[in-house]
């Protein structure tokens, strides 16, 4: 009959993952939330939806994904959610149906094509990349409401 035996293993990884007081990186969950390059997001201090966790919880939360890892290395985009709403809206001259596609252009990415309704006088927004759009003929209700 044969035994089994659990024989101990130490390795970095194993007392990073539960190294509670100091991440991988060096730093405390403290001094994680004032590291500027633990912050959400270059255009944005906090999360932009509820079921999403800050960018310090990640790095304390998981520090053996930071392993040896420069913070400031690390990508940090902008957020989308905050660049979408600087773009204008697009009014429409004709027709009651926008048809997006993500505004290809000459990059060809995109997301499918989705029509959206424009009949209330107010601007509708594109469920996959957040591009609004509105009919020509609701522009002076829509400016009203926005200023």
């Amino acid at each position: 009959m044969m035994s089994s035996r659990i024989l101990p293993r130490t390795s970095l990884l194993q007392f990073c993952r539960f190294n509670s007081t100091t991440s991988s990186t060096g730093l405390t969950k403290a001094e994680l939330k004032t590291n500027v390059a633990a912050q959400q997001a270059p255009n944005r201090d906090a999360t932009w939806s509820q079921s999403q966790e800050s960018r310090a919880e990640v790095i304390s939360k998981h520090p053996y994904r930071f392993i040896q890892k420069d913070l400031a290395k690390q990508p940090r985009p902008y957020a989308a959610i905050d660049l979408i709403a600087k773009e204008p809206i697009k009014f429409l001259a004709h027709g009651n149906v926008a048809v997006c596609d993500g505004n290809r252009g000459s990059t060809l990415q995109g997301h499918p094509k989705v029509f959206i309704n424009l009949d209330q006088p107010k601007a509708s927004t594109c469920g996959y990349c957040g591009l609004r759009y509105a009919k020509e003929s609701h522009r002076d209700i829509i400016e009203a409401q926005s200023s």
